[in-house]
């Protein structure tokens, strides 16, 4: 009975010593593939300072030319404070039996108008003188108003009435034919409704 206690108790003591014998080792965390995940560091939010502006400068404008008001044209004057036409020492006369407008010279010392012509031929119409002429190339034909004596030599001027326009003159006048070309205005025409400025020309506008 004795060596039976015994050999339990041996038992007993050998379970023991074979128990703290053996290390209990802690049992590790699993690992995380990768190892440790490192969380993402939000950087601090920084206050923008107040920039400084430096201001740019402003160019002053250039000065500006002055820029005068253009004169008003100032009408063309042609008539006189009482009415009568001004005339320069050169207009355009519009003479309807030749239908078109001629250069003629303004000249108050002639006191007999005249027209230079060529191919001047006299002939009678119903026992009244006529003369045909060209002016301006075309024919003319008209009566006869009077003959001008030549004093140097033993010829005859014709004497017709051209319905001659100028400016707001219409006018039938008289004319003398002469050799050549060109118009000149005496002072039969501008009497009591014209005056002569020699010191202008084509003052009154070309009429019809």
């Amino acid at each position: 009975m004795r060596k039976s206690a015994v050999y339990i108790a041996l038992l007993l003591l050998a379970g023991c010593a074979q128990q703290s014998g053996q290390k209990t080792e802690p049992t590790p965390d699993p690992e995380v593939v990768g190892g440790n995940i490192e969380q993402p560091v939000t950087p601090p939010v920084v206050e923008p300072e107040n920039p400084v502006v430096v201001p740019v400068p402003t160019p002053e404008p250039l000065p500006q030319p002055e820029v005068k008001p253009e004169p008003m044209p100032q009408p063309v004057v042609t008539k006189t404070d009482d009415g009568k036409l001004i005339l320069g020492s050169e207009e355009w006369l519009w003479i309807s039996q030749a239908q078109q407008h001629i250069r003629a010279k303004v000249d108050d010392g002639k006191s007999l108008s005249s027209i230079g012509v060529s191919n001047v031929q006299a002939f009678e119409r119903d026992g009244k003188d006529w003369v045909k002429f060209n002016a301006g190339g075309q024919e003319v034909e008209l009566p006869v108003e009077r003959w001008l004596k030549s004093k140097q030599r033993d010829t005859r001027q014709a004497v017709v009435k051209l319905r001659a326009k100028l400016g707001e003159l219409n006018e039938l006048t008289e004319f003398a034919l002469t050799a050549g070309k060109g118009i000149v205005l005496g002072v039969n025409f501008i009497r009591d409704v014209a005056i002569v400025d020699n010191s202008r020309k084509f003052v009154q506008p070309k009429a019809k």
